[in-house]
């Protein structure tokens, strides 16, 4: 048996939860911290909370006011008009803080822990929450129409739904739905916020207390031991990536591209609007430019623009001519799922070759994390997206293993790797 890198030289190697919560004083200083911390929790791993969704369905209402000392009059409704806002982040990451600590976890803060870090402070692991029902049903006992103004008690419910992120792994390996109450039997400034803030923290005691997210708080250091991770390097922007939506795979073979080197020959796609290539660092070798050649025969000059070499991976530049780049699918992956290649095998005269197969398995070598799968692919296809079904790349054409028979035992880069080791960034 041996193992090629592959390419021709077969090297088959509204408002966020509306301006109440942004705009209302917290004064609530440490009023979610009530329960004395759960000493039997031993956190192996570190926990950043990273991204906080309002959800909710359109036409729900989510906040419910009546006005006056006694309270008597009708109720004045806002519903919500079904969009998803990103939430202030600071507003949400002191009660996660609070909550997690209290029960025993260990909390990266960016912002709070270190004001020097606000951006680049690194945990294991990675929450976002998604809010998918809230209602915040108020008494203003000083007139504040639909405004912080007034003096609010009353009761606050959220429900949310987490995802919890392994920066090791490169996928979410839990999810979890949780929901939290809140009561306030004396109206205060910043009522409406303080109700708000106080369910998200019931959220999180039901979080801390929940055994998938303690499973993944709790895995053992060895675990993760090994594995390879990127550096830090300024971020290359793919403009028109997240709107790339699914396509036949029939019709992604227009954005699969066979690239001529000094060396050889191998593939790549198009994953920006603005022309950038992801293909595999050996394909591209030492040189600085590339020719690319497009399915329909037009060649174009493409630039050199970054090479992770430990992760086999690289990104170039070209002119895309109105072409439209691929989706990208992170995440995790079932064995058994149909997938497929496309490539370029023993060169420009066999481009846009389809094959099939399916995901075979999850392997690691060295530290780097790989997608075995049988699709067949041959020299020249290094570089290539393999898809998943709707045509959206899961990852590119690596290793193969072969003997003289079929390849039938191959290995593909991850996407997500290759887009953490790129230092790239959807648009």
């Amino acid at each position: 048996m041996s193992i090629n890198p592959m390419k021709n030289a077969w090297p088959i190697v509204q408002a966020r939860l509306a301006m109440f919560l942004l705009n209302g004083v917290l004064a609530c200083g440490s009023a979610w911290a009530q329960a004395e911390p759960d000493r039997s929790v031993t956190p192996q791993n570190s926990v950043k909370l990273v991204r906080v969704v309002m959800a909710l369905p359109a036409g729900s209402p989510w906040l419910s006011l009546r006005f006056g000392m006694l309270c008597v009059s009708s109720s004045r409704t806002r519903a919500w008009d079904g969009r998803r806002e990103d939430q202030d982040l600071p507003l949400f990451a002191t009660p996660f803080k609070t909550e997690l600590e209290r029960a025993g976890y260990k909390v990266v803060t960016p912002g709070l822990d270190n004001l020097f870090d606000g951006e680049n402070g690194s945990a294991d692991f990675e929450a976002a929450a998604v809010i998918t029902e809230a209602l915040i049903d108020g008494c203003v006992s000083r007139e504040g129409v639909f405004s912080e103004k007034g003096d609010v008690r009353g009761d606050g419910f959220l429900k949310v739904d987490w995802q919890i992120y392994s920066r090791i792994k490169k996928q979410v390996v839990a999810r979890v739905s949780t929901q939290g109450r809140a009561h306030l039997s004396k109206s205060i400034p910043g009522g409406v916020t303080r109700l708000a803030v106080e369910a998200f923290a019931g959220n999180l005691r039901d979080l801390a207390a929940n055994a998938d997210f303690r499973t993944a708080l709790n895995a053992p250091r060895p675990f993760t031991a090994g594995f390879q991770v990127p550096g830090q390097q300024s971020k290359i922007v793919l403009n028109g990536s997240l709107g790339a939506g699914p396509q036949k795979v029939a019709d992604a073979s227009r954005s699969v591209v066979t690239l001529l080197t000094g060396s050889g020959t191998g593939s790549g796609f198009l994953v920006s609007s603005d022309g950038h290539i992801l293909t595999d660092a050996h394909v591209v070798g030492d040189d600085k430019e590339v020719r690319v050649r497009w399915s329909d025969g037009l060649e174009t000059v493409a630039s050199v623009e970054r090479v992770a070499r430990n992760r086999d991976v690289a990104i170039i530049k070209t002119n895309p001519r109105d072409r439209r780049p691929l989706a990208l699918r992170r995440g995790p992956l079932t064995p058994g799922q149909p997938v497929y290649a496309i490539g370029s095998p023993k060169g420009k005269d066999f481009a846009g070759t389809v094959s099939s197969g399916v995901v075979s398995a999850d392997r690691t070598m060295d530290g780097l994390r790989y997608i075995q799968s049988d699709t067949v692919v041959s020299p020249g296809s290094s570089g290539g997206p393999l898809l998943d079904e709707n045509g959206a790349v899961i990852g590119l054409t690596d290793l193969g293993f072969h003997n003289d028979g079929p390849a039938g035992l191959n290995l593909f880069t991850p996407i997500g790797d290759a887009m953490d080791f790129l230092s790239l960034e959807q648009k």
